[in-house]
């Protein structure tokens, strides 16, 4: 293949206007999961982000020195700002899930989970830096395009827009997803309990994140081996098949079925939700758009009936 070949096919990859559905609906799973991790944060919000907290800001500041994207060193040293923040903040999550001012409110969640990371890194896990990374994209994305109060309005006001979008912030939302996963394999193959096929015995007895026991089935010595390196060829397969879509289906039943198994056994608070939330970019946007017709249908019939 021609370099010309190759340059023209990375220019459709990403600039090929394509349906905006799977956006939106990332859009919506997308504010949900911020918000949800939001409300999870509420009762210790002071504790953790306040100016008084377990770890005060000055600490923080000498643990990272330098610029830091922290909208908290913006506030006047009161918890009262504080407390602000987290309904602005809920707010702007919130908004994104309606599809409100949607690149606007993809901004503020931006800051948001900036300012999170840099007031209180230690709380954090990846899924939190993937939507932070995803946050950023999502502001240079017609997300709000269909699904959402800003379709709405814009219909009202009988403003037309093409239905189709570039798709080019969207494919790195996709590629932020699969480098996950790469990166993990890579890690993970450097451990030699991971090479042996013993790594997930000691995962599995983490009791600090433990939720709900394994079963005993799945702990024999053949079971434990098999989910290792099952874990380490999904890691690896997924980032690599996932673009085919004769492969695009059951990588990703194989990938929510492995997402599920951690929900059930660890208790990492949002990470497998994420995680899943931007399976919906790799999903048929026809499929998508046919089965989201069939909802509303139902939902406006049996609306007719209340009625």
């Amino acid at each position: 293949m021609k370099m010309q070949d190759l340059r023209r096919k990375a220019d459709a990859f990403f600039f090929q206007p394509v349906s905006p559905y799977p956006l939106a609906a990332y859009r919506i799973l997308f504010g949900l999961c911020v918000a949800t991790t939001l409300l999870l944060l509420h009762r210790d919000w002071m504790a953790w982000f306040g100016m008084h907290g377990w770890v005060s800001p000055e600490t923080i500041h000498k643990a990272e020195s330098g610029f830091r994207l922290n909208a908290f060193d913006l506030l006047p040293s009161d918890d009262g700002w504080v407390r602000l923040c987290f309904w602005i903040f809920l707010s702007a999550s919130l908004a994104l899930v309606v599809g409100f001012c949607s690149r606007l409110s993809s901004a503020i969640v931006f800051l948001a989970l900036n300012a999170l990371n840099q007031r209180m890194p230690l709380i954090l896990h990846g899924g939190d830096t993937f939507l932070r990374a995803a946050a950023f994209f999502l502001v240079f994305c017609p997300s709000g395009m269909v699904w959402s109060v800003d379709a709405l309005i814009r219909k009202r006001r009988h403003i037309l827009r093409p239905i189709a979008i570039k798709p080019w912030a969207q494919r790195l939302i996709q590629y932020q997803l699969v480098l996950i996963y790469l990166s993990s394999f890579l890690w993970k193959i450097k451990g030699e309990p991971w090479r042996s096929g013993t790594a997930l015995f000691y995962v599995w007895h983490l009791r600090e994140i433990q939720r709900f026991p394994v079963p005993s089935l799945f702990q024999s010595t053949a079971a434990i081996h098999i989910e290792s390196w099952s874990v380490l060829v999904f890691e690896l397969v997924f980032p690599l098949l996932i673009w085919f879509k004769r492969f695009r289906v059951p990588l990703l039943i194989v990938g929510i079925i492995f997402h599920l198994t951690l929900e059930y056994a660890l208790n990492i608070p949002m990470f497998q939700w994420d995680m899943l939330s931007a399976y919906v970019l790799f999903v048929d946007p026809y499929a998508l758009e046919r089965r989201a017709a069939q909802f509303f249908s139902v939902v406006s019939r049996r609306q007719g009936r209340t009625a």
